[in-house]
């Protein structure tokens, strides 16, 4: 399957966007996310992974639990996504999010 097709199944698919909702508000672990849209982890872990291959989320950090398990914590990646279809042709962009709107966030999220 060619990427912009995979993007375009991301993008039609209300799971995964609801994933990268959630993501647009907060970090999440795989088993949040899970519990937060009330679907099977196996299914969550699955929409997570191909929204990382995509580069539409990203891995911010991972912390070891007391079990001795890696925890990874994801975050929305994206600003926009442009998807043409332009003389037969399907292609998309995407805009990430900058590392300065970031930094704003984390001002804004201390200052409350």
């Amino acid at each position: 399957m060619e990427e912009s097709d995979e993007i375009l199944s991301v993008l039609s698919d209300e799971q995964s966007r609801e994933i990268m909702k959630s993501l647009s508000k907060a970090e999440l672990t795989i088993q949040q996310i899970s519990n937060l849209l009330n679907i099977p982890q196996s299914t969550a872990y699955r929409k997570v992974k191909k929204l990382d291959e995509l580069k539409i989320i990203k891995k911010t950090k991972i912390i070891r639990t007391l079990e001795g398990l890696d925890e990874s914590f994801y975050r929305n990646w994206v600003y926009e996504i442009i998807v043409t279809f332009r003389d037969g042709i399907l292609s998309y962009k995407i805009e990430h999010v900058m590392m300065q709107d970031k930094i704003e966030r984390l001002w804004q999220k201390f200052s409350k």
